[in-house]
């Protein structure tokens, strides 16, 4: 028997991967983690004293709207890399969204006293967004790691790294309602710092979580 032979004859007898059983996992491990991450947030940290500010400033909005539209669009993607040779559209749209928020920053900069550069950028909680973002993200990410493992991703390093962008998305979207900094310079480095290390973690575990 040559390898192609062997190739095929191996993969007539594997359980082909069921593509409603995937996403129905998926989705349900996503709405369960983020309910749990959701009483976490209510429970340690809350929404801030003025919500009703995030609706009347568009960079502030931004800073919930960003990492809400990164979870949406790595969701596919994720979805997408959880088969084999799986291919994602969505995949291109990511790249918007660091156009968007570089045009923020930008606007920042220009309309912001060079003096006062550095504290827009450092804040008063950049440890605390390090550290929350990431606290957040791991009951997402672990549920989403469980529902993968129906699946079986050609690369799991990778398909384990986009469920970290999804994971840290949508739990950045939620710290955002608590977070007290304003500034494009804060969000757009704390955050982005934050979310690829939980994508970086993503990774790591896909590598053995989603090894098949």
């Amino acid at each position: 028997m040559n390898t192609n032979d062997l190739i095929a004859s191996l993969g007539a007898d594997m359980t082909p991967v069921r593509p409603g059983l995937l996403t129905n996992g998926v989705m349900l491990g996503l709405a369960g983690g983020t309910a749990l991450t959701a009483v976490l947030f209510a429970l340690l940290w809350g929404v801030r004293s003025d919500p009703a500010a995030i609706y009347g400033n568009m960079p502030l909005l931004a800073k919930t709207l960003l990492p809400l539209a990164l979870g949406a669009i790595a969701l596919p993607w994720m979805l997408a890399q959880a088969r084999p040779a799986g291919q994602s559209r969505t995949r291109h749209a990511v790249w918007a969204l660091p156009a968007v928020l570089a045009l923020l920053v930008a606007a920042t900069l220009l309309t912001t006293p060079g003096p006062s550069w550095s504290m827009a950028l450092q804040g008063k909680s950049i440890m605390t967004c390090l550290v929350s973002i990431p606290v957040l993200s791991a009951p997402i990410l672990a549920a989403l790691l469980v529902a993968l493992r129906r699946g079986a991703p050609e690369h799991p390093m990778r398909c384990g790294m986009v469920a970290g962008l999804t994971a840290a998305g949508f739990a950045a979207a939620i710290y955002s309602l608590y977070c007290i900094e304003n500034s494009p310079l804060f969000y757009g480095t704390w955050y982005t710092l934050a979310i690829l290390g939980v994508a970086g973690v993503g990774a790591i575990a896909g590598r053995f979580a989603l090894k098949w």
